[in-house]
């Protein structure tokens, strides 16, 4: 009451000191309002707050009833009880905190005979501890018990599809763990009313994430878990960084701020670095991508004039492309006469052109979100303040870049930038496994969806002009050489390998495309076909992709190449590596196991059913085996192939199939087959493009004998033959 009525006074004096021109006495009156206002908010702040131990207060019984229930005997120490937070946090954070509590009882610490036998006390202790950190409050869950697998949660990461095999060997162990924020995650071995259900911490994390609070999570295996979540005090005002961009003030939350930094025209040729498309900065060492706002947000690109303190058009197309007082412009006298006296007319640049001005200097602000860091580059720094949010309006919700706004000192509008929609918004490639993962399961269930197979590839050139694709599960691994290391010996080309002779071919030595490019610098991409290495030349760049196999087998197929599929707009050639390799050196093969159609009595080759419903890959297989002198007959789908078996059942001696396929796929016809007592004893080799360890365990749980990736002609004969020679 008595700031309400001190502001009254104040504002009394105001409009006194607005009728006069006293300006000196109107500036002692706003630094009173300044001081009220700020006293005021501080009391109403206070009267929202309240003490975290509310909620901290329910968690012994919790622990309690939960080990009792376990089996397990638990210690709950709570530390910080008196830390408050505004009530609105405070009621957001309970069933996030129930969750985090219950998973260290149940997944974290293990049951006491276990801990006994690892040397530990057989009571688990679980600490929940609150404390002020740099304007934030900081709650850790730490418990002293198993600690979280990485490499666990990646296989079952995989097993679920959420991830291949090939993304999960890219990854850190940060980004492993935090893996178990994927949704629909569970690593509970049986689903009880305490776990296993895939309601898990993904939900927290969403939780967590709307109140503008960040998980962290540190974990060693034998040793234990510690949750930590970092939150704000309050929603209602938050302290924020103003920056400029086109003209126009954005709010950057000082909680998502790591720093600022402000590269000198000089140095920025050497600081800043291009990695493939993107931009990186160099920061003590370690690349930080960069990102500049206005093109994020879709505006156009600007810097800051400070000689005429306006926005200005900026046409550079790199962050890169600016000098500074080091340029080559300012090296001699003669040098600059020769510029001036320029043949074409054309008018030599000012030494004071802008490049070398204080305005080229970059503003860069350091943001992190969760596991991720990145630089946003924005055209003026200003001042930091304290800003009251506002939500956007309905029909603005869909601008994922902002976070709402605010209305600033002056009555504008600034927008409260969201810092991890931004990078999203940018396509930068997220340090956040999760993000990475959570992506990757939207793309292998568009991919179900779909029906079609996903074939993983790996995308190089041979010429400047012409893109070539091979089954990425075919290659052994890359060698970077120079032109230099191959030698022409006995009319072949070799290079030294691991202490022995590796034999080299290009593509234009079987298939009538573009020579090899005459580049220094080559790529050799190692096989192992008929027992032995082999390398394929080729250049950069290259890539390894997953596409869904929409393949050509008509258009450009010829010896060495099986098809062509378009890929990122470029028509795409798939070279078969084994069949140049058969043409190139055929001697390799005759060692080769091959099936013995002469010992059959009857003289009728044996007949395989082909089950699949890619005209593409059905056409290689029934290649592979038709070669060899196999009879082949195939269906479109699991429906088709089940009755021409029911049709054929006397003279069919294998099935190969494709795991997905409309109608009835691989796994029921693999079912119904061992449900039949005909066909109970037929051997069925199950193809696939990527077979998951889930899929290998449903596969053997059905009754698949082996699986094979498509493509793999080698292992899949290999396969064949062994299981012919035990039939016949």
């Amino acid at each position: 009451m008595n700031l309400a009525g001190e502001l009254v006074l104040s504002r009394n004096q105001l409009l006194q000191t607005i009728g006069s021109d006293d300006l000196r006495n109107a500036e002692t009156v706003g630094q009173r309002i300044d001081l009220i206002t700020s006293e005021l908010q501080e009391a109403i702040m206070l009267t929202r707050m309240q003490p975290i131990g509310n909620v901290f207060n329910k968690f012994p019984r919790v622990v309690r009833d939960l080990s009792k229930k376990l089996g397990k005997s638990i210690d709950l120490t709570i530390v910080g009880k008196d830390v408050e937070l505004d009530k609105t946090i405070i009621e957001a954070i309970n069933d996030p905190l129930t969750h985090l509590v219950r998973n260290s009882v149940d997944h974290g610490i293990e049951m006491p005979d276990e801990r006994k036998k690892s040397g530990k006390s057989e009571t688990g202790l679980v600490i929940l501890k609150a404390y002020h950190e740099a304007g934030q409050v900081v709650i850790e869950i730490s418990d002293d018990g198993k600690g979280l697998d990485g490499d666990a949660l990646a296989n079952s990461a995989v097993n679920k599809g959420l991830l291949t095999a090939e993304q999960i060997q890219a990854m850190s162990e940060k980004e492993k763990i935090n893996l178990i924020f994927l949704p629909g995650f569970s690593t509970a071995k049986e689903v009880t009313d305490v776990s296993g259900r895939g309601v898990g911490m993904d939900v927290v994390k969403t939780n967590l994430d709307q109140l503008g609070g960040h998980v962290d999570i540190i974990s060693e295996i034998g040793v234990g878990t510690t949750i930590s979540i970092k939150l704000p005090l309050t929603l209602a005002i938050i302290p924020c960084q103003i920056i400029e961009t086109g003209g126009e003030r954005y709010a950057i939350p000082q909680v998502n701020l790591e720093e600022l930094l402000r590269i000198p025209a000089g140095q920025v040729k050497e600081r800043v670095e291009r990695v493939g498309d993107a931009e990186v900065v160099r920061l003590r060492g370690n690349l930080l991508p960069l990102i500049r706002l206005a093109d994020v947000i879709g505006i156009q690109r600007t810097y800051y004039d400070p000689e005429s303190n306006e926005a200005k058009p900026d046409r550079r197309e790199q962050i890169s492309d600016r000098r500074g007082r080091n340029s080559p412009l300012f090296n001699t006298e003669n040098d600059v006469q020769k510029r001036e006296s320029q043949k074409d007319g054309s008018a030599v640049r000012s030494v004071l052109d802008r490049r070398f001005s204080a305005s080229s200097a970059l503003n860069i602000v350091v943001v992190s979100t969760g596991a991720m860091k990145y630089g946003l580059i924005v055209d003026r720094l200003q001042d930091s303040e304290e800003i009251v949010i506002k939500p956007l309006g309905r029909h603005l919700q869909q601008c994922k870049g902002y976070a709402g706004a605010t209305i600033m000192g002056d009555g504008r509008i600034a927008l409260i930038l969201d810092v991890s929609n931004l990078a999203r918004m940018a396509n930068l490639t997220s340090l956040d496994g999760s993000d990475r993962a959570a992506e990757v399961a939207q793309a292998a269930e568009e991919a179900i969806k779909a029906k079609k197979d996903k074939q993983s590839l790996l995308i190089f050139k041979s010429s400047e002009e012409e893109q070539f694709g091979v089954p990425l599960n075919q290659v052994e691994r890359i060698e970077k050489i120079k032109r230099s290391d191959i030698e022409d010996l006995g009319g072949k080309r070799v290079m030294k390998y691991r202490g022995g002779s590796l034999s080299l071919i290009c593509v234009d030595d079987v298939a009538m495309v573009q020579p090899l490019a005459d580049h220094e610098n080559l790529l050799v991409i190692v096989f192992n076909i008929a027992k032995r290495a082999v390398g394929l030349l080729a250049i950069g760049p290259i890539d390894a992709l997953e596409i869904a196999a929409d393949i050509d087998d008509t258009t450009l197929s010829q010896t060495g190449i099986m098809g062509s599929t378009i890929i990122d707009q470029q028509t795409t050639m798939l070279v078969n590596v084994f069949e140049m390799v058969q043409t190139l050196f055929p001697q390799w093969f005759e060692e080769q196991e091959t099936f013995d159609f002469e010992a059959i009595e009857e003289g009728e080759p044996p007949t395989i059913l082909i089950a699949e419903d890619s005209k593409f890959f059905r056409n290689q297989v029934k290649g592979y085996m038709t070669e060899v002198g196999y009879n082949v007959i195939e269906g479109e789908d699991g429906m088709e192939a089940w009755n021409l078996l029911q049709e054929n059942g006397d003279k069919i001696s294998m099935l190969v199939t494709d795991i997905e396929m409309p109608n009835m796929n691989g796994f029921e016809l693999t079912q119904r087959i061992r449900a039949s007592e005909q066909f109970k004893d037929l051997p069925i080799i199950a193809l696939t493009t990527l077979a998951s360890a889930e899929d290998i365990e449903m596969g053997k749980s059905v009754g698949v004998n082996e699986y094979h990736i498509k493509l793999d002609k080698e292992r899949l004969m290999v396969s064949v033959h062994d299981y012919m020679k035990k039939i016949h």
